[in-house]
């Protein structure tokens, strides 16, 4: 017990570090720093760091089903055609990217995939533990992937802006056959995507025991991911078929992110530096195909649907929800939009991968 307090401590010290200092994912990269320093220091203490994984699982997976909601559903209906272009784009993107980082390098082709995959770094990360995959590796082309897309994404934003304007349609303009702009009201916008119900003791509870039921049964019927995947489906269709849960407390998921943190920290070795400096070649040119990508698609969701330039890029960037939601506030664009697009893409991720990579790895 001791020897885990301590570490914990190592990676809630790295994110308050990251946090003091406004750097992205705090939670994780704060841990995952301080953590593998500890560990390439050769300090790492011998812990059992199962159950880290198992609660992380849970509540990511709660977190990703709980905005599942009746409201975000509604406005999915709008939303079709965007969502579907979006998300089938990502998953074409992410398995061409992976083939070809396959090809270029000597990553496994798990290995490979998962490191290419437009998701979230914790859901990667805990995708790469339960398949089999590098983890640290998978972590390392996820970070970059998503620094790149917080760095590159709102220069293109502003300047695309400063060239062309915000691209919103007027409404005289003659509107597209496949045209899906919605028109929402300010109660839509604020229950969409977020919990909308009071804080409670006895919803708290029924979230844990949902949660808790859903993980195990994943587990037990060996789903994909299973606790994950099992805890995402319990709680959103106990979510869909019951009410809404109260929001998840923001600790549970911060001390979720310092655990995953702490666990790919534990797989950062010295060969896995050295494997990341003899492989930046095909990092660097996987990012950079990804982003060309990501502009293009946002070309395209603009001419089909008219949204404004911001809205579109955001829409289909390669970085986290979280971020792209804070970030499309900061550059004019509109974070409901933005928020529906990049849930479904996660969601869709979350889905497909685990059993197309069941189906094609028997894992």
């Amino acid at each position: 017990m001791t020897a885990f307090l301590l570490l914990f401590s190592v990676g809630t010290a790295g994110y308050l570090v990251f946090k003091k200092f406004a750097l992205p994912v705090p939670a994780i990269l704060g841990s995952l720093f301080f953590v593998s320093v500890l560990n390439l220091a050769g300090f790492f203490p011998e812990v059992q760091l199962q159950w880290i994984s198992r609660y992380s699982n849970i509540v990511i997976g709660s977190y990703v089903g709980l905005r599942v909601n009746k409201q975000s559903l509604t406005l999915l209906r709008e939303l079709p055609v965007p969502a579907l272009i979006v998300s089938l784009s990502m998953l074409f993107l992410s398995l061409a990217g992976g083939s070809v980082l396959y090809m270029m390098s000597d990553l496994s082709m798990k290995t490979a995939f998962l490191g290419s995959t437009t998701g979230g770094i914790a859901e990667m990360a805990l995708l790469s533990m339960s398949m089999g995959a590098d983890v640290a590796s998978v972590t390392l082309l996820q970070v970059f992937r998503m620094l790149s897309a917080i760095l590159v994404t709102p220069l293109v934003c502003r300047k695309w802006t400063r060239w062309f304007g915000a691209g919103e349609r007027s409404s005289c303009s003659s509107p597209s056959s496949l045209s899906v702009e919605p028109q929402f009201s300010d109660e839509e916008e604020a229950a969409a995507l977020e919990p909308s119900v009071a804080p409670s003791a006895k919803g708290y509870a029924l979230l844990a025991v949902v949660s808790l039921i859903g993980g195990i049964l994943g587990y037990i019927f060996r789903l994909p991911v299973g606790i994950l995947t099992g805890a995402m489906f319990a709680v959103a269709a106990t979510s869909l078929l019951r009410g809404e849960f109260p929001p998840m407390p923001n600790i549970l998921r911060t001390v979720a992110q310092i655990g995953i943190g702490i666990i790919i920290g534990s797989n950062i070795t010295i060969s896995t530096l050295h494997q990341f400096g003899e492989l930046w070649l095909p990092f660097v040119a996987l990012t950079a195909v990804l982003l060309v990508c990501s502009v293009l698609l946002a070309v395209l969701l603009h001419r089909m649907t008219g949204w404004d330039y911001p809205t579109c890029l955001l829409s289909s960037s390669l970085g986290g929800l979280s971020q792209m939601s804070i970030i499309s506030e900061e550059m004019g664009a509109d974070p409901l939009k933005v928020s529906i697009l990049q849930t479904i893409r996660l969601l869709s991720i979350l889905i497909v991968l685990p059993f197309l990579f069941s189906f094609l790895f028997g894992a």
